[in-house]
């Protein structure tokens, strides 16, 4: 490891040469410098996996099954959190492009959306609203008009806070979120 230090006790000035920064002297110190400190990097990566093999070919079954099994925890919570990533996001897209899937939301697979490292394609998301936005009917009061003679979209905002009052007195802030927006997506 001895012959592997030049330049980490070095001074910027021990770098460029002793040249007090001249100029393009500098430039390729630096760059020589950037050069073996990557080199080194990439060095330490190689005998951190060298480790790491180390230790796992040292293991016991009891470790290696228990090592795995964490894994497996983590996926899973991975996953979890990406299918209710997936979820809400599916929600604000469907909200803002005025898409109203009334009950038909809770029989959509957002699941799918999700990979095997429980990563959101927000590309699909998208996509897929879009697709819905030709098939859905539009959100309530972006009807453009009055057909009810005197209920009109008033007496839904007023249900709709009626529906948010109710849902934050019983706790369940998800459903507080999605009327929320239901009632955003209204008012645009």
């Amino acid at each position: 490891m001895s012959e592997d230090t030049g330049g980490q006790g070095s001074s910027p000035q021990g770098a460029a040469g002793g040249q007090g920064g001249t100029g393009s002297g500098t430039d390729t110190d630096w760059k020589a410098l950037a050069r073996q400190w990557e080199k080194r990097a990439k060095d330490n990566k190689d005998a951190v996996d060298e480790l790491a093999a180390l230790k796992a070919s040292q293991m016991t079954d009891q470790e290696k099954a228990v090592s795995e099994a964490e894994k497996r925890g983590r996926t899973a919570a991975a996953i979890e959190h990406g299918r209710e990533l997936a979820a809400a996001r599916f929600e604000a897209a469907a909200t803002r492009a005025g898409v109203d899937l009334g009950e038909a939301a809770e029989l959509i697979d957002t699941a799918r959306f999700v990979d095997k490292d429980g990563k959101v394609d927000a590309d699909a998301i998208t996509a897929a609203v879009k697709k819905l936005s030709k098939l859905a009917p539009k959100g309530a009061g972006r009807s453009g008009g009055d057909m009810g003679g005197g209920g009109g979209s008033g007496d839904q905002a007023t249900s709709l806070d009626k529906q948010i009052e109710a849902a934050t007195k019983s706790r369940n802030f998800a459903e507080v979120v999605r009327l929320k927006r239901l009632r955003a997506a209204q008012t645009t």
